[in-house]
This record gives structure tokens, C-alpha cells and sequence, in this order.
């Protein structure tokens, strides 16, 4: 009964197919959904056809002409009741649109194959890395894993005897001609190396990475790993970061059955110009096995902006930021203070000139020199109100140079400061920004600030600065921590403790706040 039931469903697929047009009605990154469901016979790891329908109006005759072109195969992943999700080949992919159509490949039915292959073991690896158009289905790569593990134990002779009993069963396999190469060399191995008894050593899975060219922004990104033969990994991760960011982050991907892997970056991930990742997977063993790129070599995703969307173009670009910082160096004595107040309107650019900030401040403070702090001796006070312009310069898309004027007033008349700074890495992501600054009457300062985003919506900096600040005399140092709060899309809070000293003898603490607002 089994053998009629299966022609008699081989039969009906291209007669089922032919009932009615069936189209790709959807496109969502790597997956695209096809009008073909379970009520239409459509199963998990069927191929299918995908033909791109043209029609032109003949100039002469007026006739409307129609007709197709085979785009590719591409094969069903999830066959729901009228839907069925499928998965296409890179290539194929970005040329899919909605609106093709699809039909179904009816695939010559498989040979027997034996059932049990003799013992004994390997003298070469099977097969590399395997190139494939379409990707093989389940049941080949089912079929293609039991007779990896079944040669594994083989000598030469048998087991090419089971790549020939593997191509006698899938002969339309895209493997076809790696397998045969690989037939020819067991073919030729000694037969001394059949009797050696040597025991297999370990072979690593083949594996097949598969992701996008490029995607645009906030265009979720979905990378896809696959087992083709050999042992089937136990884990496997993504590690990405946005072109020109120093540092990786890591994304695990969820097994699937099948040995199927896959990950979603998060949200946001999509940034211009690129991102940047490399997959690694975990073999039984628990050996790190490269699967695509790497850290100093990684692969790349093109990212680019939709046409016509202001919207996006716009976003991100204008900054106000209002803060205000307490600074002690004597345990609250007052004659070793500061405090300083600043706000600014910062404008991104987004050419060489990246960004464009102005502001105003103001810093008042009290000071004496380090030996007089416990005498009770005169205190100088200081005081400047000024306004400032600063110009952020892309030299590259992670290193910029911040160039920052000051003019206003103090008890001596008008008076200038000049800053200047070089940032290493994303002014949005993790970055080490080097400054060093002098304003005249008040003093010099030097610092060292690594700022990180590690934890979404909490950004926080550590910062080191040498300082002789207020009146220019003895040099102390404060260590610094700033932690920021997004509260909502444009609104962030920041809080800023720390902790300074002259001496052992003389020290205090820093306490800072300030809100920012951003569209």
C-alpha cells in the first residue's frame, strides 16, 4: 500500500501545482512566505521553483506578451496550513520579489541504499568545506551526516563504497562533485593503508554560514548556520560590532532541528556604513571551531539607508546637555573646591566635520596652595563665565579630533581656554577619549576617559585626570564614574561620582548631574 500511495502523491504534485498559480507573498530578511501549504501536499525540506513573470506590449502588434524565467530553487522550511516559509540561497535571495512564482520540484524518488556498511578507518578527511546554489534538504542532510559517521570508521576501499552508495541514492546532490573527487583519491590509497588499523583521528563539522550581503537600516539581521556533515555542534555564536567600533559583542544562536543554528543581532544592530561579525561554534568536544571570518578577518554586511526616507536621515542628529559638577580636594573645608556648570547644543554634521557644539558655563571656585590648606591662611577665589565652540573632525570612521575654543571674563577681564581632544572608537559605542585643556587663571588639566554601552540603556565612562586646578598651583588627580539613564527615547539622566586627591592628606569627592535631551 505504501509504494501506490507514493506515486500516486509524486503524480499529483505537478497536477496540484498546475490547479492554481502560486506566488512569494512575503519578504522578511533571510525568510520569504509562499502561498503553498499543507492543504497543497507542501512538507518541510520540498523544493521549490521560482520564476520571475514578465510581460511587455509588443510595439507592432499591440499584443500583450507574457512569460517567465527561472530565477532558482529554493526549499520549504515550515509548511503551515496555506503558508509555507522558505529559505534561499544569498544569491537568489536578493534578487527575490514579491509577486514571483513558485512551483514545486518533483524529485526522482531514492534508491535503496544498504543497510548496514562494513567497519574500519579513515586515512584522509572526507570533504571540505562543501559549496552549495540551493542548500541541501533535511533528508539529505540526514542522509549525508549518517554516511559521514558510517565512512569514519572505514578503510579506503569501503569507504568509498559508501560515498558511491550515497550518490547512487541522491544523484541530483549539489555534493556530487566534491564526493566524486573524493571516491578517486580512496580509489588510489595503498592497500596496505586498509589493513594499518589506525584509528580515526577527531574531524571538525562541515559547516555553512549564511547571512545577508547587505540590509538597511533597522532592518532586523538574522544570521543562520548550518551542519552538513560531521558531528553537529553543541553551541555557536555571533560576534559583531558596527564598522570602526573597537570592540566585538556576542550574540548566541538557538539550535533548531537539523542541526540548524540562528541568531537575530538586536535591535538597532543595522548602523551605516557596515557591520562587521565573525561565527564560531563549539564542537562535542568542547574545541571553539571557526565557522566564518574572525576577529582580525570578519566577514561584513553592507548597511544602507532607505531611498526617500527623510525621517531616518534626520534622526539622531541634535543634542542639549545641561550638567553641573561638585568638586573637593579637602574633605569639605572649602578652600580646595570648585564647581562647574555647563550647557550645550550639539549638531552632527555627519561629513569630515562630524559635529558642530556651542555652549555656555561657568566655574567658581576657591584655592591656596597645598602647604597652607591646615594653616587656615588666605584663600584665593577664582571665577570665569564664558561661552565655547567645539569641532569634531572624522578622520576616520573610529578616530576623530575635537578642537574646542572658550573666551569670557574673570576678575582680571577677558580671558580664553583652548581644548583639544582624540577620540578612539564610537561616539555612541565604546570609545577612549584622550583631552587636554588650559584655561588662563584658573589652570591646566589632563585626562583619559573610556566610555562603554555594554549594559542597553545604561551608559557609563570611567575617567583619570591630572589637574591643577582652580588657581593653577599643585597638581592633584581624581578618578571619576559616570553612569546614564535612558528614561525615554530622548531623554537621558546621568549621575557622576568621584573621588580626587593632592596628598594622602588632602582629598575629597566629586558629585555631578546632568540630563541630556536628544532627537
Amino acid at each position: 500500500m505504501r509504494l501506490p500511495f507514493l506515486l500516486l502523491l509524486l503524480l499529483s504534485a505537478p497536477a496540484l501545482a498546475a490547479m492554481r498559480p502560486a506566488y512569494v507573498l512575503r519578504i522578511e530578511g533571510a525568510d520569504a512566505f509562499v502561498d503553498l501549504g499543507r492543504a497543497d501536499a507542501t512538507r518541510p525540506g520540498e523544493r521549490l521553483r521560482v520564476y520571475r513573470v514578465v510581460e511587455a506590449r509588443h510595439p507592432a502588434t499591440g499584443k500583450v506578451m507574457r512569460d517567465r524565467f527561472l530565477l532558482g530553487e529554493v526549499e520549504v522550511l515550515e509548511a503551515g496550513e496555506t503558508l509555507s516559509r522558505i529559505s534561499a540561497p544569498d544569491e537568489l535571495l536578493f534578487r527575490l520579489e514579491v509577486g514571483d512564482e513558485v512551483e514545486p520540484v518533483s524529485p526522482p524518488a531514492p534508491r535503496e541504499r544498504p543497510s548496514t556498511p562494513a567497519p574500519a578507518a579513515p586515512t584522509q578527511a572526507p570533504l571540505a568545506f562543501a559549496p552549495s546554489t540551493g542548500g541541501p534538504s533535511d533528508a539529505e542532510r540526514t542522509a549525508l551526516r549518517t554516511a559521514w559517521n558510517a565512512a569514519l570508521k572505514l578503510p579506503p576501499a569501503e569507504r568509498a563504497r559508501v560515498w558511491e552508495d550515497f550518490l547512487a541514492a541522491w544523484p541530483q546532490t549539489d555534493l556530487a562533485g566534491p564526493i566524486r573527487s573524493e571516491i578517486a583519491l580512496l580509489r588510489e590509497a595503498p592497500a596496505s593503508a586498509s589493513a594499518a588499523g589506525v584509528p580515526a583521528a577527531a574531524v571538525a563539522p562541515v559547516l555553512k554560514v549564511s547571512a545577508p550581503s547587505r540590509a538597511l537600516t533597522d532592518e532586523p539581521l538574522t544570521i543562520g548556520m548550518s551542519s552538513l556533515a560531521g558531528p553537529t555542534p553543541r553551541a555557536a555564536m555571533v560576534h559583531w560590532r558596527e564598522r570602526g567600533s573597537p570592540t566585538f559583542r556576542t550574540v548566541h544562536m538557538s539550535a533548531e532541528p537539523h542541526g540548524h543554528f540562528r541568531a537575530t543581532l538586536p535591535e538597532g544592530a543595522a548602523v551605516v556604513p557596515a557591520v562587521e561579525y565573525y561565527v564560531e561554534a563549539v564542537d562535542p568536544e568542547g574545541t571553539t571551531l571557526a565557522a566564518a571570518g574572525s576577529a582580525t578577518r570578519p566577514q561584513h554586511i553592507d548597511i544602507r539607508r532607505p531611498p526617500r526616507d527623510e525621517r531616518l536621515e534626520l534622526r539622531g542628529r541634535s543634542r542639549v546637555r545641561v550638567s553641573d559638577e561638585y568638586v573637593d580636594f579637602n574633605r569639605f573645608k572649602g578652600n580646595d573646591v570648585y564647581n562647574l556648570f555647563e550647557a550645550d547644543f550639539l549638531y552632527r554634521v555627519q561629513t569630515a566635520l562630524h559635529a558642530v557644539r556651542v555652549g555656555f558655563g561657568s566655574y567658581r571656585g576657591t584655592g591656596t596652595r597645598r602647604e597652607l590648606l591646615d594653616t587656615g591662611g588666605p584663600s584665593q577665589l577664582v571665577g570665569y563665565t564664558y561661552g565655547f565652540s567645539e569641532l569634531e573632525l572624522r578622520l576616520h570612521p573610529s578616530l576623530s579630533m575635537l578642537v574646542k575654543g572658550s573666551a569670557g571674563v574673570n576678575r582680571e577681564g577677558l580671558k580664553g581656554g583652548l581644548d583639544l581632544g582624540l577620540r578612539i572608537g564610537s561616539e555612541m559605542g565604546t570609545s577612549l577619549l584622550v583631552r587636554g585643556a588650559t584655561i588662563a587663571g584658573i589652570g591646566q588639566r589632563a585626562s583619559l576617559a573610556l566610555a562603554w554601552d555594554a549594559v542597553r540603556g545604561w551608559p557609563m565612562s570611567a575617567e583619570v585626570v591630572v589637574t591643577n586646578e582652580p588657581i593653577g598651583e599643585d597638581l592633584g588627580v581624581r578618578l571619576i564614574y559616570t553612569v546614564g539613564r535612558s528614561v525615554t527615547p530622548w531623554l537621558d539622566v546621568t549621575g557622576r561620582v568621584g573621588y580626587q586627591l593632592r596628598d594622602i592628606n588632602h582629598s575629597g569627592l566629586t558629585l555631578g548631574v546632568g540630563t541630556t535631551f536628544h532627537w
